[in-house]
């Protein structure tokens, strides 16, 4: 049976809004949202939402009664947070609180590529959260779904997948031959969706899910072809990036360009980290109708 009670904690960034109105827009069921942000929070209810079927709760992540008290009578709980320090604090609150308040279901803030060797100095906090909900699963108290969607598709156009659009350029990783999985944000929404609607086929497991398995070389000529632009190619050695990148980093370098540059090379490199069976869980979950020409049209605003 479908869960019907949601909470989405982080419904305001990059994945949450769009989360919300993809709940809130599906047709086969008729979800219940909450959405669950920090007292301080100036969240409010887009415009484009019907703020009447929306509920907005404002509480302490640091008053644990409060969370639970708050969480409470609901199915599931999809943790939307960004990526950063925040992130294990906040998760591990919520996450605790949903454990006492009798929450079914728990979709972590995952929604990465698979970790390797080199990224794993940077992923401890997910790793926490991951150990915390698989504890309490194997203990019976929740059941969890973790989501891989390797890259970003369209969020990370430029600051992932190297393309400058605006000046016609492109940073091809190595050759740009090396495949990889990338997802669109609206397709990882509508795998979240699937999940809850079909809670009993996605128990304490992770889910890969893509749109596209490609090489940035078949994006590249898709993005030519319809700009009518040839782009210039710039070439960028995984090898030597991942290991200056990671060396930084031991030094205690925390800049957005040696973080990228380590989970680039991770993905763009030998490991591979966002290339698995092709044959994944897409299929499950409705994916598989996405057109690449289609969405390198919306992303370049064609």
């Amino acid at each position: 049976m479908a869960y019907q009670k949601i909470v989405v904690v982080g419904p305001g960034g990059r994945l949450g809004a769009p989360l919300v109105q993809a709940l809130l827009q599906s047709q086969d069921n008729h979800f219940e949202v909450t959405a669950l942000v920090r007292s301080t929070s100036d969240y409010t209810v887009p415009p484009n939402l019907d703020s009447s079927r929306i509920r907005v709760l404002k509480e302490d992540f640091t008053d644990h009664s409060a969370l639970v008290a708050a969480l409470s009578g609901h199915d599931a709980v999809v943790l939307a947070i960004p990526f950063g320090l925040d992130l294990l604090s906040a998760s591990q609150a919520v996450i605790n609180a949903a454990i006492e308040a009798g929450i079914k279901r728990v979709i972590p803030s995952e929604f990465e590529s698979d970790e390797s060797p080199l990224t794993q100095p940077l992923y401890g906090n997910k790793q926490a959260v991951r150990g915390l909900v698989k504890e309490a699963a194997n203990e019976g108290k929740i059941t969890y779904t973790l989501i891989r969607n390797g890259i970003w598709f369209d969020v990370g156009f430029q600051i992932a997948l190297g393309f400058d659009a605006a000046n016609k350029s492109v940073t091809l990783y190595d050759e740009g031959n090396r495949k990889f999985h990338t997802t669109t944000v609206p397709s990882v929404c509508r795998a979240i969706v699937s999940i809850l609607a079909n809670p009993t086929k996605f128990v304490n497991t992770v889910v890969h899910i893509h749109d596209f398995f490609v090489t940035q070389q078949d994006i590249l000529a898709v993005v030519e072809r319809v700009t009518e632009s040839k782009f210039t190619v710039t070439n960028v050695d995984m090898e030597v990036l991942g290991k200056t990148s990671l060396e930084a980093l031991m030094r205690g370098e925390f800049t957005f360009p040696n973080l990228a540059g380590v989970i680039k090379a991770s993905i763009w490199g030998k490991e591979s980290a966002a290339r698995w069976d092709e044959n994944d869980d897409s299929a499950a979950v409705g994916l598989g109708d996405v057109n690449l020409e289609e969405e390198v049209k919306k992303v370049l605003g064609i």
